[in-house]
């Protein structure tokens, strides 16, 4: 552990460093638990699979949620307001009339704890405790996000949470890729190849409409993989909505892969998880230091809105349980 930098309030924010000899490394800072640096070996040498800021004060100031993990619950609430078990609970609104990605100070803009660090360099593991009352959400919850290098070429997310009163918890890394590891290039002409036969579908705002839709038919369908460029340039009213792609998949439960992200010269990722959606953004709205479509956000989690949408999987925490769930990034040169 080391120091990364001290906050606008004088608060100072500590990095880990995961490394596998000859493979991946991996940098976290205890700021929104981002995701700082991620390294993999190419013949050319070391090469960036992500999007990262400069300094510490360019994470304080960030409104895309570079690398972050988004919480209490991430994705869009309606209105911020939703029925817990008869009770109707407002939550705060950071992008009116709805709520994104936990709200105005989300586990984004918290200061997690590296609270474990492997002797050999290869796990950490940082928590963060959400009380009763943040950003409106009901019960304290307890949060521990571990990161793990499984092998030369694979990191692992896995997330572990308790609350003391039923709430929502959907939690998520949103971490944008680029494959060609240049920050003024775009992810255009990656490929992507998302296992799903339905994805589910939004309105105003964004917002589900509760539906699962089937893909076929629709530029959503990637089973056998696009190119993003050639997915954005199709005509549909989803596409409008988001000014480019915005949207969750409904993943097709043990597929393996899940998603697969290709880039022109070869690099590859695969993605597995045991999340039931896979949000995909591609960042038609990041700005200076970055391009727009200069990264493309993968970020497995619980449906949007499902606390708002019965048919939709259960993203209600109670006492006694524990949230439980893990994501593996595999890279190839």
């Amino acid at each position: 552990m080391r120091t990364f930098g001290v906050t606008a309030d004088g608060r100072t924010i500590h990095a880990a460093t995961l490394s596998w000899p000859g493979g991946l490394d991996v940098q976290l800072i205890e700021y929104g638990a981002v995701v700082h640096r991620l390294g993999f070996p190419t013949p050319a040498g070391q090469r960036q699979a992500i999007l990262g800021l400069d300094a510490l004060a360019d994470y304080e100031r960030d409104t895309k949620n570079v690398g972050a993990c988004v919480g209490r619950f991430a994705n869009r609430i309606a209105g911020g307001r939703f029925e817990l078990d008869g009770r109707e609970v407002q939550v705060s609104v950071n992008e009116p009339p709805n709520m994104l990605h936990g709200g105005k100070v989300g586990f984004n803009k918290r200061i997690w704890q590296i609270v474990d660090e492997a002797p050999d360099g290869r796990a950490a593991t940082l928590a963060y405790r959400s009380p009763e009352g943040e950003e409106g959400f009901p019960g304290t919850v307890e949060v521990r996000a571990s990161f793990a290098l499984t092998a030369a070429d694979t990191l692992q997310i896995a997330y572990e949470a308790t609350a003391d009163a039923p709430t929502p918890v959907n939690l998520s890394h949103h971490i944008y890729f680029n494959l060609l590891g240049e920050r003024d290039a775009t992810i255009l002409d990656h490929r992507l190849t998302i296992a799903a036969d339905g994805f589910t579908p939004v309105g105003a705002g964004l917002i589900p409409t509760g539906a699962i839709a089937p893909v076929a038919g629709t530029p959503f369908d990637l089973r056998k993989g696009e190119r993003l460029a050639d997915v954005l340039a199709q005509h549909d009213p989803q596409l409008t909505l988001g000014e480019g792609v915005d949207l969750n998949w409904a993943l097709t439960s043990g597929a393996e892969p899940a998603l697969t992200l290709q880039a022109p010269n070869g690099a590859t990722l695969r993605m597995s998880t045991d999340q039931p959606g896979m949000q995909v953004y591609t960042g038609q709205a990041l700005q200076a230091p970055f391009v727009a479509h200069g990264g493309l956000a993968l970020e497995p989690q619980g449906f949007p809105d499902a606390v708002n949408h019965p048919g939709f999987p259960t993203a209600i925490l109670r006492p006694g349980q524990t949230y439980r769930r893990r994501s593996l990034y595999r890279f190839e040169a």
